[in-house]
């Protein structure tokens, strides 16, 4: 393995042979006295990153330059966490946004200053399993650091996993999350009742408000071609219907998006189920 690039005396971006793929090598010392073209001492190399995408690749390289290689450890390892104990398919992304934020959040908290998280509840509720990979990113982040990060922060790196799970970026992450639970306090306020989180019916609602925020804020929606379901449960189900119009008008105006016959078809059937599970 010969190196290429150094950045400083622990982190170089290496080859192997000429037409190989460029791969960062992180190693306490490793380009100590060294420079480009030398080979590397495979004893010192401590975590070495391949990745697929050269795009991402290369603003890892850029981040690298400028923080300790230990929250890029601490990253690899995360996304071998999540890989390993849960189905989500994540993308190369969240190196770079999971380094880029513990290098900037772990160092404010060593200093013990503390941001609140204002979507903390929501994040809890709407993001459980992705919540709890949090938390053992936070046992990793102690194992390497010492350092207890406070609930707030495990929220935060919660929507970057979920950025990262769902393909979008922390801003419509942030709203995505705020129009779940506009959706569902209108929800509750229509049907008088409160609902049971841990039920199916509405862990399938939420679930599916998830990936209707998402298309909404990525200007994507439901063929109008797909309104059968629109046609027949507005009819049937007239209470549901008049809440669905609450929400739709309120989405126009709090976020500037419309939702299509056909995801209000979708949103009418939902309800029906989560309200007649609390009135059976």
């Amino acid at each position: 393995m010969e190196i290429k690039r150094i950045y400083n005396n622990n982190v170089v971006v290496a080859v192997n042979g000429a037409d190989g793929p460029e791969m960062i090598a992180i190693g306490k010392g490793l380009a100590f006295q060294k420079k480009p073209g030398d080979s590397i001492e495979q004893e010192k190399v401590e975590k070495i990153f391949t990745l697929e995408d050269s795009g991402v690749m290369t603003r890892l390289e850029k981040l690298v330059k400028d923080i300790p290689s230990v929250y890029l450890s601490i990253s690899e390892e995360v996304v071998e966490m999540i890989r390993r104990d849960s189905d989500l398919k994540i993308s190369e992304d969240l190196y770079i946004t999971l380094t880029d934020h513990i290098s900037m959040s772990l160092e404010r908290e060593k200093k013990g200053v503390i941001l609140g998280n204002p979507f903390l509840i929501e994040i809890k509720q709407f993001y459980k399993k992705e919540f709890k990979l949090a938390e053992k990113a936070a046992d990793i982040i102690k194992k390497h650091l010492g350092l207890d990060i406070s609930e707030d922060e495990i929220g935060t790196i919660t929507l970057h996993i979920v950025n990262a799970s769902m393909n979008q970026n922390l801003e419509n992450t942030v709203k995505a999350t705020r129009m779940i639970q506009d959706i569902l306090n209108i929800v509750q306020e229509c049907s008088e009742c409160r609902f049971d989180e841990e039920s199916l019916a509405y862990s399938r609602f939420v679930r599916h408000l998830q990936f209707l925020a998402k298309n909404l804020l990525e200007k994507r929606s439901k063929s109008e071609r797909d309104d059968f379901m629109f046609k027949i449960t507005r009819l049937r189900f007239p209470e549901a219907a008049a809440c669905v119009r609450r929400i739709k008008a309120h989405l126009e105006e709090a976020f500037g998006v419309s939702i299509s016959e056909a995801e209000q078809g979708f949103l009418i059937y939902h309800i029906v189920n989560l309200t007649s599970e609390k009135t059976n």
